[in-house]
This record gives structure tokens, sequence and C-alpha cells, in this order.
């Protein structure tokens, strides 16, 4: 691969916006061959995973700035655009970026890999409404109110694609179908958040795989101890979108705690059943519905 400027094969079928989402800002990042998207809904391990990539990429731990700024989330009106475009084009070789945007929303770039993380959809609510607590400005979102009240609107909340920084079940549901069940994307490899966390160094291997990179087993195994969830928190202003610019209460925070199945004893059963159903009516194929909350466990 020889990562010059990659060629674009199919211009994206649906256009998202939101409070952060701009899609004008896809002209900030002029893709290479070989460059990495990582998409992800929010709170599925996005900043881990493009983390752990930019470090393969790199090959150390080492990646001389903070990771928002190396690997900016591209379609965000965060910064400045023009800040973002230097940011890219003076990296050599191959990048990492992120989007929170379905893969129908950019398009199909010739030898450009996308990196698709998935999570329960619970874990996902209960992360959002931490995430919301945390954001300084962030009047009027519902994941602050009461558990109940905040799964009622993560539940009922209709797909809108003007309004996609409005996190819902249907957002989670729309950005898998649109990225893994409909495989519009040929260079894309999908990873579960459960099979990720429950054996690290495995992960940074299929990390490796998926990017086509060269690692041995002793930078595997030093990337898989940076990106541990407890070091990453305790350096957290490195890691998080806007780190160190006040954009949070608190970092570390942003991290929550990690984990899987945080939200067993939290909800009440008929929360669960409105949940379970709304969820076979989003994603009526049981095998994508079983994959979507447990990943390769629940195979």
């Amino acid at each position: 691969m020889n990562h010059g400027f990659a060629r674009n094969l199919a211009a994206p079928t649906a256009t998202y916006r939101g409070t952060i989402t701009t899609p004008e800002r896809w002209e900030t990042w002029q893709p290479k061959e070989g460059d990495v998207l990582v998409c992800t809904p929010p709170k599925c391990g996005t900043t881990w995973t493009q983390t752990m990539a930019a470090m393969l990429l790199k090959g150390t731990p080492d990646l001389g700035g903070r990771v928002s700024e190396i690997s900016p989330w591209v379609d965000a009106a965060l910064g400045t655009a023009d800040a973002v475009s230097l940011s890219l084009s003076n990296q050599k070789g191959r990048r990492v970026v992120k989007t929170h945007t379905p893969a129908n929303g950019f398009p199909i770039w010739e030898g450009v890999i996308v990196i698709a993380v998935y999570r329960h959809p619970l874990d996902v609510f209960f992360s959002l409404r931490k995430h919301a607590l945390n954001m300084k400005d962030n009047p009027g979102n519902p994941m602050k109110k009461p558990v109940s009240e905040a799964l009622a609107h993560f539940l009922s909340a209709p797909q809108d694609l003007n309004d996609f920084d409005r996190d819902s079940l249907a957002t989670v549901a729309l950005h898998y179908d649109e990225t893994v069940l409909k495989k519009r994307y040929p260079n894309l490899v999908s990873f579960h958040y459960a099979d990720m966390i429950s054996d690290q160094v495995a992960t940074v291997r299929s990390l490796v795989r998926a990017i086509g990179c060269t690692a041995d087993e002793a930078l595997i195994s030093t990337v898989a101890e940076a990106t541990g969830f407890e070091t990453m928190r305790a350096d957290a202003g490195k890691y998080v979108p806007e780190g160190g610019k006040g954009f949070w209460h608190d970092d570390a925070a942003f991290f929550d705690s990690g984990g899987v199945g945080k939200w067993h004893g939290k909800i009440s059963e008929k929360d669960f059943e409105l949940y379970e159903a709304r969820l076979a009516e989003l994603v009526p194929d049981d095998k994508a519905r079983i994959w979507l909350e447990h990943g390769l466990k629940g195979a």
C-alpha cells in the first residue's frame, strides 16, 4: 500500500447532523490509502479503540500529543477546521480518525479501513447518563433525568438524521444496521466491546490484523498495558476528547468504570421488557440482535 490519497469510490447516501456532528467537517481529512476510520456509536469504546490503533501505527505508546488532536473526530465542530486539517496533513504515513456517523454518511474510499465497535445498548445508556452529567455545557439533556424517565426517552426517541447527537436506542440500531448489517463498506471490521474487554492482549492482536500493520508480541503487550482502563483514566487529559480544556467537570470521569453488564439491577423488570420489545422492533434478526448485545459471547 503506497499511502497516496484514497480514491473516492462511492458518495454517501445520507447526511447526519447534530449539535456537534457537522458533515462539512469531513473536508478537514483527505484520506490516504491505509488510513483507519474508527466508526462507532458514542460510549462504545471509541477513544480506547482509536488510541490502540494510533499506537500500533506509530509503533509506540508515545503518541507525542493528545489523542483528540492526533486522531480527531473529523466530522465534529470541535476546534477549528483549519487546526484539524493542519494536524492531519502534518502527520506522515497512516492516520487514525474517528466518527460517530454511520457508514452510509461518508464516502467509500479505496484502501481506507473502517473499524466499527458496538456495545450492549443498556451499557451504552448508563454510560451516556454519566457522560451527560459530566459535561459542563449540556442543558436540557434527557439523559440527566431519573433512570426510568431517561430510559423511556432512550427507548422512544425516533431516528432524526438532523438531530443525530440526541443518542437513543434508535440511533444505536441505525448505526449498526447501516454500518454492519447492510455491508456497504468493503474494508470494514466489526468488534464488540464485551469481547474486547475480556482479553486486552487478544484485542490488540486482532486490531493488528484488522488494520494490517506490523507489530511483534512485545509491542502488542506494551500497547495493551498502555491502554488499560486504569492507565488511561490516570492520565485522562491526554486521551479524552477536549481533554484539559474545561469541557468536562472531570476528565477522568469520561472513562467511568468500564466493564459490561453494569445495568443489571438498575432497571425494573417492566422497563427491561420494554427495552427488549423496542430492540426487537429495531433489529428484527435474532442473531444480529444477540451480537449487538453480547458480541461473540452471545453466539
